[in-house]
């Protein structure tokens, strides 16, 4: 049961996600940054676009949002959550540059999947 809760949560970080990508479009240009983005708007409480670096452009938060949970939808239809497949990508493509973004943003998703945040960790 613990696994259905998780892909649901993971299911509704999806769809902040994707509100997150049409609020940016909304309300931003291509240049400018995510840091100008959440001064000059009240932008809703994502955790995401929160987190990720406030120099990045929009453009580039787009673009490399998209690569990173593109795979999500077939992932979570998967009979069992590849839980590397799933982080590996949005840490690498979001916060690579980034710790404390991602333990931020992980801490975010901690209550409901709590592996989230150790599933990029290289085994000792």
């Amino acid at each position: 049961m613990k696994d259905a809760f998780e892909r649901r949560a993971l299911l509704l970080q999806l769809g902040n996600v994707l509100e997150m990508l049409d609020y940016v479009k909304e309300h931003a240009h291509g240049d400018q940054t995510v840091g100008d983005l959440l001064r000059k708007y009240e932008v809703p409480d994502i955790p995401l676009l929160a987190n990720v670096a406030q120099t990045m452009t929009v453009d580039e938060l787009e673009c490399r949002t998209l690569r990173a949970f593109c795979h999500w939808p077939a992932l979570l239809l998967d009979l069992s959550l590849d839980h590397y497949a799933l982080a590996a990508p949005v840490r690498e493509l979001l916060f690579d540059d980034n710790p404390f973004g991602w333990e931020s943003y992980t801490e975010c998703l901690a209550d409901q999947v709590p592996w989230f945040g150790a599933a990029t960790a290289v085994p000792a």
